[in-house]
């Protein structure tokens, strides 16, 4: 009950919380002292408590040691991003310093050297930290290329544009329209197998 006070006073929805799939409805069997540390800390990542990431900011600094949470911090500084770009990323998603350090940095070097996108672009969209290198990034980044080479994307689509939506509307976008032009397109870009994908898409460059 202390909890489930606290955690109104803090503006936040008890039963969104407890819904949640997210082990932070553990804080309700926190200890009340315990509980305003995390509230504590979250702030201190400049997550305000009425903002709707508060609860995702809770359930990153909950039940992970603050050494830990310093470290994946300094890892964004040792990338390329200031104190103020680390906070900004942190408000928007601060999930992303629940993720591993090596997922953290493989997403960073791919979106930064592969990509070719600035730290500054990545701050205002720090879900494309979250997504999969292997299963959604890398696959999309190999197929669009194919398709600028070869001359068949009008303009030039905004890379968080074609990251961020979902594998059907991707597929009728870029996938459907192009497998007569690149025959095996669709197969290549359906496999699971990242790395068969790519070695698809490579060999129908060299047709």
């Amino acid at each position: 009950r202390p909890n489930v006070a606290f955690l109104r006073q803090c503006g936040q929805d008890i039963s969104e919380i407890a819904s949640s799939n997210l082990y932070i409805s553990r804080i309700f069997t926190m200890k009340p002292e315990l509980l305003k540390e995390t509230v504590q800390r979250a702030e201190e990542l400049g997550v305000e408590r009425g903002s709707r990431m508060f609860r995702r900011a809770l359930a990153v600094v909950a039940f992970m040691d603050r050494k830990v949470v310093g470290r994946r911090i300094q890892l964004l500084h040792n990338l390329g991003f200031s104190k103020d770009d680390v906070l900004a990323v942190v408000r928007k998603q601060p999930l992303v310093l629940g993720f591993s350090e090596q997922k953290i940095q493989g997403n960073v070097d791919f979106l930064m050297k592969d990509v070719g996108l600035e730290v500054s672009y990545i701050v205002r969209r720090p879900v494309l930290l979250m997504y999969s290198v292997e299963r959604r990034l890398l696959p999309r980044h190999c197929l669009l290329k194919v398709l600028r080479e070869k001359g068949l994307l009008k303009g030039e689509p905004d890379y968080y544009f074609t990251a961020s939506m979902g594998d059907k509307i991707f597929l009728q976008k870029y996938v459907h329209p192009f497998k007569n032009d690149v025959p095996g397109l669709t197969d290549d870009y359906a496999s699971k197998c990242w790395g068969k994908a790519i070695d698809g898409i490579h060999s129908q460059k060299t047709q």
